[in-house]
């Protein structure tokens, strides 16, 4: 399935709009029909929190694939490209989203991936020019559950209890950029290309708050920010989510909710100094299955 991703843009490329159904009525009306339906079959499973603190076991295991609608944002050498979900979409030739938590008494091991393939060919006159963009991010961190306040017998508070997590990692930014071009000067081609590499690391710190509102629901609102300019690093990044857990069996649980990151980077110097921001940002859909 292709789906939305927040990559590097190549000024220029994407420019030209691929007109679309709208899919923002579509997106809302699949959040609402899962939540309303995981809610709804909830009952007769396991408390949602002993996903995240199980009484049973030391051991916990969640792996989650999903799927990030982004549309995003990119200043980069004084040029802005702004491309919905629409735009982005139509650009992606594949991809693939997940996230695993691995969880010891209090500690958790967080690990997030986005992998996606992207292209874009573009025809103007004589010129041929073919983009293809090679995109990884991958989210290293380890958590410590500092707070946990849980009334397992109260049913009667709008809020049965809460967590919280402070956690450190890094964040693992690669994007393999390759053009092929090829100009048609009388009968005589002219074809060429090069690749453009770029990779780096962000140190990142947070914090993760849960909080129970009943035996099937719980909402969870994330924040990590790094970078901080420390070698080849960005200068500033942060990302931020909501999101909604919907227990419908004791193995499955339903997500849905809002991301957005956001990071700025400055790469060359003087005359040659290339600065770039990137955000993305869009409603998340996801299916975890617990262990």
């Amino acid at each position: 399935m292709a789906i939305g991703f927040p990559w590097y843009v190549t000024p220029g490329i994407g420019s030209e709009r691929v007109e679309k159904v709208n899919r923002t009525n579509i997106v809302l009306f699949l959040i609402i029909l899962l939540t309303l339906q995981a809610a709804g079959q909830a009952q007769g499973t396991t408390p949602i929190e002993d996903d995240y603190e199980n009484p049973t076991s030391d051991w916990r295991f969640i792996i989650s694939p999903y799927a990030w609608l982004a549309g995003q944002a990119t200043d980069v050498g004084g040029q802005k490209i702004r491309q919905s979900f629409n735009d982005v979409f139509s650009l992606t030739n594949a991809g693939f989203q997940i996230n695993t938590a691995v969880m010891y008494k209090k500690w958790i091991f967080l690990a997030d991936g986005t992998f996606a393939n992207l292209g874009s060919n573009i025809e103007q006159g004589p010129t041929t020019i073919n983009v293809e963009i090679k995109q990884s991010i991958i989210d290293l961190k380890l958590g410590y559950l500092v707070l946990s306040d849980i009334e397992k017998d109260d049913v009667e508070s709008v809020i049965r209890g809460w967590a919280l997590e402070v956690n450190a990692g890094g964040k693992y930014w690669k994007n393999d950029v390759t053009v092929d071009y090829k100009v048609i000067i009388g009968s005589w081609p002219i074809e060429g290309g090069f690749t453009e590499p770029q990779a780096w690391w962000d140190l990142m710190v947070g914090l993760k708050a849960r909080f129970i509102l009943s035996r099937s629901v719980l909402l969870s609102v994330a924040a990590n920010g790094g970078g901080f300019g420390i070698g080849d690093s960005s200068k500033f990044a942060y990302d931020f989510a909501y999101l909604n857990t919907f227990k419908v069996s004791n193995l499955i649980s339903v997500t849905a909710g809002y991301r957005t990151f956001r990071y700025k980077r400055e790469d060359g110097a003087g005359d040659d100094l290339l600065e770039t921001k990137v955000s993305a940002f869009g409603p998340l859909l996801g299916v975890s299955f617990v262990f």
